[in-house]
């Protein structure tokens, strides 16, 4: 799904839908005004490192795949056990064991990273064995030579609290129905699971460990700890990095979403440029809207899953149905501008998608089955496959291949390919526990339910129904708190902030927004990639490590996201 980190969880039990791409590693909502906690957590106050450990810690045992992939049990990478509070202002009273995991030093130890991998509910705990990977070649090993890896495992997951909510019940709950069905199994548990508390974890482990100032890495929704921990303990703080990040609470949660579809049409278009870019390869068009059409014309052939999306922005060249020309008549005439055009195609589109609605196009639909540009969409953030679904969608409308893959059966195999799972359904449970630990009932759009039941008859587009379905009601119980405003406490050091223009998961918009609500330096990266560091961009490999040198990022950067080349037919 994307880079190493987003790992998947398998920490909740309980029944669930499978998660969908759409909502994979997002954090959604913002606490409406009156929103009431339901009970006020006292201040902790960092206290003064004391050079004392006083965890006990031992080799951690192979209890995954990938431990055992990493060689587990190993004497460089380390578990603990700690009991902390689910209430932090009653720390004598209920505690959950939170795993910790910590990858020593090579050489002297001169400082600690911390570090969260996103979700809400991404499992932490091999967040950074890229470091430990003898046969890769990481900017994790330069870390590692003076500083400790350390990952505390969120509460509620596996190693920290499991869950257990209905587990006689699997596939039948929705994610709604789960959270609602793990509250009622430990509401104690499962409200203390908010942003807020788990800082507080992050600063009840340091003070254990005897640290100092810490160093944190937030990845997606990590990146929301980040600036809570700014906000709450800043001076424990020596450098930070937000990496994609969500935003301040003010973007958190339902609002996010609004901002996220505008974003994933963005996405896809950037993918069918880089299609239309290699035409001489895939034979789909030379502009993102022609690329776009035959994709979209291949779908309702198909009759399986025809695509409802925006498409691109019309060029010249393309021939928009009911234009004029921009200039006067003749062989000179200017073409038509691609914001006119722009708007005369969604409309088209609209037009398209109530006909195939109306001709009962969309009702012929295999339940489950995907269409191409489903596939394509899902996978905007992944350039890596970009060529395979090409290469496939060439194949099926050229008659090159004799039996292509299906969508479906594409999926499978770019899932299979991927370095870690996408998420899993437990997953999108925490996540949707998290959302509605934090979040009122929505004050978008009133008349949300009625637009999105009449959308199919309208012939929405994906990314409409998907950002109405976060303005309805769909938390089965009220909140548990209200997120502290996020403030910009000077730290050792401003954080560093990278964000994508066109990120389907992370808004490019947040970037600014997180620099100016953290007083952080904002690193723009072109490109659609969610989470850059340690994932092949040598520019943003070096910009952060020089970061950790210094503390310094220099102002206004903008960098590039490596281009795929095309590469051969898969099946070649």
């Amino acid at each position: 799904m994307s880079p190493v980190r987003e790992r998947a969880s398998a920490g909740l039990v309980v029944a669930v839908a499978t998660i969908s791409i759409a909502t994979v590693l997002l954090p959604l909502a913002v606490p409406a005004a009156g929103a009431t906690p339901t009970a006020a957590v006292a201040p902790v106050v960092a206290t003064a490192a004391t050079g004392i450990d006083t965890l006990t810690w031992a080799a951690c045992p192979a209890s995954s795949l990938e431990d055992e992939y990493y060689g587990m049990p190993r004497a460089d990478v380390l578990c603990a056990t700690v009991p902390i509070p689910l209430d932090h202002s009653d720390p004598g009273g209920r505690k959950v064991d939170v795993e910790i995991r910590r990858i020593t030093a090579a050489g002297d130890r001169t400082g600690t990273v911390f570090g969260n991998p996103g979700g809400p509910g991404a499992d932490a705990r091999t967040l950074w064995y890229s470091a430990i990977d003898a046969a890769q070649d990481s900017p994790m090993d330069t870390i590692r030579r003076d500083h400790d890896l350390v990952v505390v495992q969120p509460r509620g997951l596996e190693g920290a609290g499991s869950l257990e909510c209905a587990p006689d019940r699997a596939g039948e709950l929705s994610a709604v129905a789960a959270a609602k069905a793990c509250m009622d199994a430990d509401s104690e548990l499962v409200s203390s699971i908010t942003t807020e508390n788990l800082v507080r974890d992050h600063e009840y482990v340091r003070q254990a460990m005897g640290l100092g100032r810490i160093t944190y890495f937030g990845y997606s929704y990590g990146t929301a700890i980040g600036m809570m921990y700014q906000t709450l303990f800043p001076e424990s703080i020596e450098r930070m990095l937000l990496d994609s990040s969500v935003g301040p609470t003010e973007t958190w949660w339902y609002d996010f979403h609004r901002h996220q579809a505008e974003n994933r049409h963005q996405a896809r278009d950037y993918v069918l440029g880089w299609i239309a870019q290699n035409d001489a390869t895939y034979d789909l068009g030379n502009t993102p809207l022609k690329v776009y059409r035959r994709i979209h014309e291949l779908d309702l052939t198909e009759g399986r899953a025809a695509a409802r999306f925006l498409p691109p922005p019309a060029q010249p060249g393309d021939e928009v149905l009911g234009s004029l020309s921009g200039g006067s008549a003749g062989a000179s005439a200017e073409p038509f501008t691609a914001g006119s055009a722009d708007a005369l195609t969604t409309g088209s589109a609209r037009l398209d998608n109530a006909a195939a609605a109306s001709s009962g196009a969309f009702n012929r639909d295999v339940e489950g089955a995907k269409g191409y540009f489903t596939v394509l969409d899902a996978n905007s953030r992944n350039p890596s496959v970009w060529s395979d679904i090409a290469w496939t969608i060439s194949a099926k409308i050229h008659g090159t291949l004799t039996d292509p893959p299906t969508p479906d059966e594409l999926e499978e195999q770019i899932v299979e390919g991927l370095p870690a799972p996408v998420m899993t359904s437990d997953s999108q449970t925490y996540l949707t526990i998290l959302n509605c630990n934090e979040t009122a009932p929505p004050s978008g759009i009133p008349l949300a339910g009625v637009l999105l039941g009449s959308s199919d008859s309208v012939g929405s587009t994906r990314e409409d129904s998907w950002a109405l379905e976060e303005q309805t009601p769909y938390c089965l119980y009220p909140p548990s708190t209200v997120p502290p405003r996020i403030v910009a406490n000077d730290m050792a050091a401003p954080p560093l902030i990278l964000q994508s223009d066109h990120d389907p998961n992370t808004p490019g918009m947040f970037g600014p927004i997180t620099a100016a609500a953290t007083g952080g330096t904002l690193v723009r990266i072109r490109g659609t990639v969610h989470c850059h560091f340690d994932t092949g961009n040598l520019r943003v490999d070096a910009v952060v490590l020089d970061y950790l040198h210094t503390g310094e990022v220099p102002e206004g950067l903008y960098l590039d996201t490596p281009v795929p080349a095309p590469e051969p037919a898969p099946w070649v």
